[in-house]
């Protein structure tokens, strides 16, 4: 199998002078596969998370058949450098991959649900939808230095969310429109300490863009604008409804949006053992990352509350803390033509307690999350029923980190996912292979009961039902 064969002493020899003399046209694909997946990451990997939370486990297509059951363990091609810089020890020579996996994710809001403030019912529909498609791209290219050193650098796309809501929807005050996007660059090195044990390591350099919507209560601001003020509760409803701001009305609305981006570091460690020729076992840790967003806040109010200094426009600040990781994969054949894996992914959610935008003039606007650390839990192989082919299957178990109904939010009804998963590979030749796989994730239905933290609450009440769908192509070259 491709993922084994990599490690093997003598096709290393076989393979050793074909890719010298092949090294000048590898600099040439790998400056166009990565310049072209850059563009294609900034266009198109706004895409709903479909790991928990809002990690994107989407890292290449080759390991989706397995729902990345051996994603510190490596797959003999250069993506494998994606889940454990380490496992490019199974490269000779230089490889190349690059890939997309096609999301289509669907998030719908049950008949039933309502949404409340102080000041009445929310009126609206159920907002449709709010899951979008996306194309989340990926490229990797790994070169060998000498026989116990090798270099790489990959680009992926490890967090990912939206959501997008009818304008008019019965929770617009929750949320309309919720984007963030991470791209992630990381130089790697790797190391061979022994025979059997190989080391490795990466910086993370990401870019992260978080763009958040919502509508304003016009009519509710109004209304309570008017009674701390010492009006009555009936006059300041009559007064507010006399200039057109009816509480709960899509007439009466305002609209709010934020946007913010930022660039930070972080790192990735591992390790892989090999204690035989048909087991290896990995190991690897991605550090969190700090981001510290910068943007703006913009406002559009109804006339009558435009010179309220809450709703003026104002440069802005907000923290997104993305969390740590540990991977551990076993992978063992069990024959000429069977391998399987088993992996385990802890994820340190609880680093996100609360998503905080702060503004100009002491205003800030909090959501908290108190999320929990998950732990994914996969199994997956390979079966190698004909000398190019290769079939994949998987499944996969990943918990919310989603504490409650009180902590979803409308941004992100997050629920457990369960994974589907199957995969097929094709090897044209001694030098290029191609893999497609596709994955069916059946999400658990999830209640939310999500309160405001604002000087307007609003509750929105309900059960959300969901699915998604990654269809995933990822070419592989070695020379």
């Amino acid at each position: 199998m491709r993922s084994l064969e990599a490690t093997c002493p003598s096709q290393k020899s076989n393979r050793k002078n074909q890719r010298k003399e092949r090294s000048h046209t590898v600099n040439r694909i790998h400056k166009t596969t990565l310049a072209t997946a850059v563009s294609l990451s900034m266009a198109m990997m706004a895409g709903q998370a479909q790991g928990a939370g809002f990690a994107l486990m989407e890292k290449n297509a080759t390991d989706l058949g397995q729902a990345y059951a051996n994603l510190a363990t490596g797959n003999g091609e250069a993506s494998g450098m994606i889940g454990n810089p380490a496992a490019m020890t199974q490269i000779d020579g230089t490889a190349v991959s690059g890939g997309i996996n096609y999301i289509r994710p669907s998030f719908e809001l049950k008949a039933g649900a309502s949404s409340q403030s102080a000041f009445g019912p929310t009126v609206g529909g159920l907002g449709g939808d709010a899951g979008e498609s996306a194309a989340i791209p990926n490229a990797s290219i790994v070169h060998q230095m000498n026989e116990r050193t090798r270099v790489g650098l990959a680009l992926t796309v490890p967090f990912g969310l939206a959501t997008e809501y009818d304008e008019e929807w019965l929770g617009r005050y929750h949320g309309i429109e919720s984007r963030i996007e991470v791209i992630d660059i990381s130089p790697s090195i790797s190391f061979d300490v022994t025979p059997e044990w190989t080391i490795g390591g990466a910086l993370n350099i990401q870019r992260a863009e978080a763009k958040l919507t919502s509508a304003i209560n016009g009519g509710a601001a109004c209304v309570g604008g008017r009674i701390a003020q010492g009006d009555t509760p009936t006059n300041a409803g009559q007064t507010c409804a006399g200039i057109g701001l009816i509480p709960g009305q899509p007439s009466s609305d305002g609209h709010v949006e934020i946007e913010g981006d930022d660039w930070s570091v972080g790192y990735t460690i591992g390790a892989l053992w090999q204690p035989t020729e048909r087991t290896r076992v990995g190991l690897s840790y991605h550090s969190g990352i700090d981001h510290e967003l910068e943007g703006d806040v913009d406002y559009t109010v109804p006339a009558a509350l435009a010179a309220n200094p809450a709703f003026a426009d104002s440069p802005a600040e907000a923290g997104l803390d993305l969390p740590a990781s540990l991977s551990a994969s076993l992978t063992h054949q069990f024959s000429d033509t069977v391998t399987g894996s088993l992996g385990l992914l802890w994820t340190g959610w609880s680093s996100f307690d609360e998503l905080r935008v702060e503004q100009s003039g002491g205003r800030e606007s909090v959501t908290t999350e108190n999320w929990d650390d998950t732990l994914r839990v996969a199994m997956g192989g390979e079966w190698e029923f004909a000398p190019r082919w290769t079939l994949r299957a998987g499944a996969a178990y990943d918990p919310t980190p989603v504490p409650s109904a009180e902590f979803r939010t409308a941004r992100l009804p997050d629920a457990d996912r369960t994974w589907g998963s199957i995969g097929l590979g094709y090897a044209i030749n001694r030098h290029w292979s191609v893999d497609v796989g596709y994955t069916h994730i059946w999400l658990n239905d999830s209640s939310i009961n999500n309160t405001t933290e604002s000087s307007i609450p609003d509750t929105l009440q309900g059960q959300y039902e969901a699915e998604v769908d990654i269809l995933g192509l990822q070419v592989n070259a070695r020379f």
